[in-house]
């Protein structure tokens, strides 16, 4: 059965981190029928490290803060726009989109998609029921010369 949010906004909750290493920004946006989209990230081991669905009124999940949304006319059929930050570890990861009706995430002209830290994919009614993509976290620069740094004073101490 399908079903389209009929409110101007989305109640919000913030999702509870789970891994550590860098922030990562995600952006989801949302068709008509947003009660019909959900997604997850697997680390390249296969553990599920953050996901997301609705349920109600409520964006639900894990790993993931959401920072902001944009809601749209309910004339539209682009229903909001979601963005948030998560914490990740250092690796490759997997995203899994999928749409319960099976009809992608799009919605009269617009297309709805998944940006997450390096990688993104849209999800046109084409795709059917699920689409993925690969991204990966890296430390920053600033923390790899610190890492460095740290080496070299280990190095040091070994020496003296």
């Amino acid at each position: 059965m399908r079903f389209a949010h009929a409110t101007a906004g989305l109640d919000t909750v913030a999702l509870a981190g789970t891994a550590n290493g860098a922030t990562v920004n995600w952006s989801h946006g949302l068709d008509r029928w947003a009660g019909e989209h959900s997604w997850q990230v697997h680390s390249s081991g296969g553990a599920t490290v953050a996901s997301m669905f609705i349920s109600g009124s409520y964006m639900v999940g894990g790993a993931a803060v959401i920072t902001a949304a944009t809601s749209y006319s309910t004339l539209s059929s682009h229903w909001a726009d979601f963005h948030g930050t998560m914490d990740l570890a250092n690796g490759t990861y997997h995203v899994a989109m999928q749409d319960s009706y099976g009809d992608g995430w799009a919605w009269g002209s617009y297309v709805g998609g998944l940006a997450i830290g390096t990688g993104s994919a849209s999800f046109p009614s084409s795709a059917g029921g699920s689409a993925s993509f690969s991204f990966t976290v890296v430390p920053a620069p600033g923390a790899m010369a610190l890492l460095g740094l740290a080496g070299l004073a280990a190095r040091r101490r070994r020496r003296d």
